[in-house]
Order: structure tokens, then C-alpha cells, then sequence
């Protein structure tokens, strides 16, 4: 069993009004299934556009394996100029 606990920035912190959340799986996980269950476990951040999630300060491709350790964070989509 692994437990992931991402940290909430912006929107993704406004819609939930959580800091941060927790997702459990059997396995560790690559990128695109954590964030794909994060998704599917908490459906109000399903429809925002280019939401992102960062692991040790950096964007990992889709494959890449996320250990429990890492900090992660999901990363709303952003404007500004």
C-alpha cells in the first residue's frame, strides 16, 4: 500500500478548502495514474484545464514513477502577464 499526499495551490486548494490531500493505492505509481486518481477521487478538479502535478519541485514525464517520499503538489492552471 502506498499513501501520496499532495499539496494544494490555488484553485485546487479554494475547491476543496483543504492544504492538502491524501490519495492511497496498492503499488507506487507513475505520474499520469496519480494524477488521474486524484481525478477520479476528488471530481471537482476533473474539469480544470492543464492542472499539473509536481514532484520535488520539478514536472515529471507521465511514466515516471512517484515514491511516497517526494513532495507533490498539484499545480492549477495559471495566468498573468
Amino acid at each position: 500500500m502506498a499513501t501520496y499526499t499532495l499539496l494544494l495551490f490555488g484553485i485546487c486548494r479554494d475547491l476543496l478548502k483543504k492544504d492538502e490531500i491524501s490519495i492511497e493505492t496498492q503499488e507506487l505509481v507513475d505520474a499520469e495514474t496519480l494524477l488521474n486518481l486524484t481525478k477520479n477521487t476528488f471530481p471537482e478538479l476533473s474539469n480544470l484545464p492543464s492542472l499539473r502535478l509536481a514532484a520535488d519541485h520539478h514536472f515529471p514525464k507521465p511514466d515516471f514513477i512517484i515514491e511516497e517520499r517526494m513532495e507533490i503538489a498539484l499545480i492549477p492552471p495559471v495566468s498573468g502577464g
